[in-house]
């Protein structure tokens, strides 16, 4: 079985600091998305508006699945945390 390294989670420290170093909104909107849903950056890359249902709060991710991605997978994130900071 080939090598796969393991990351390990920020600490709250870490994450803080993090989102301090964000320059603009969006940026920080990134930084914390990601943290708080824990995607990975292709599956908010590929996010469109038709993955967000803005009624229920939910996201709707389709990404990686199963050992090395030899299955998709479909993830539902509930609910959207309201935004910290104004867009």
């Amino acid at each position: 079985m080939p090598y796969q390294f393991k990351r390990e989670p920020l600490t709250q420290d870490e994450a803080s600091r993090l989102a301090q170093a964000c320059s603009t909104h969006q940026e920080k909107l990134v930084v914390l998305t990601l943290l708080d849903t824990g995607l990975r950056v292709s599956e908010l890359a590929e996010l469109t508006k038709d993955n967000v249902d803005w009624q229920t709060h939910r996201l709707m991710i389709y990404g990686k699945g199963g050992p090395y991605g030899t299955k998709s997978k479909r993830r539902i994130i509930s609910p959207i945390a309201s935004c910290p900071v104004p867009i």
